[in-house]
């Protein structure tokens, strides 16, 4: 399955627009990167609940893609030790 925002949905597709669309590009760029960083797609989807990255993470105004993704990878990370310290989380 692709990666995206959710970790289960399909990617924003390349010819959406609008303020949805591009909070899904932001997900999808966080997910690549915290899979790329070597969290499991299952612990992940675990954090995640089936929400976008963008709901637990919010981009700040103008915010670069990559420079969100770098930020949401660390505090997606952050949940995701919480969830063996603390229980479930969300």
């Amino acid at each position: 399955m692709p990666v995206a925002g959710s970790a289960t949905r399909a990617p924003a597709g390349p010819g959406r627009t609008g303020p949805e669309a591009d909070l899904e590009r932001y997900a999808d760029r966080a997910v690549a990167e915290a899979l790329e960083a070597g969290l499991e797609r299952d612990d992940l989807e675990a954090v995640l609940r089936g929400r976008l990255a963008t709901e637990l993470v919010p981009p700040h105004p103008g915010e670069d893609h990559g420079a969100y993704a770098d930020r949401a990878v660390s505090e997606l990370l952050v949940l995701y030790i919480a969830r063996y310290d603390d229980g479930p989380i969300g």
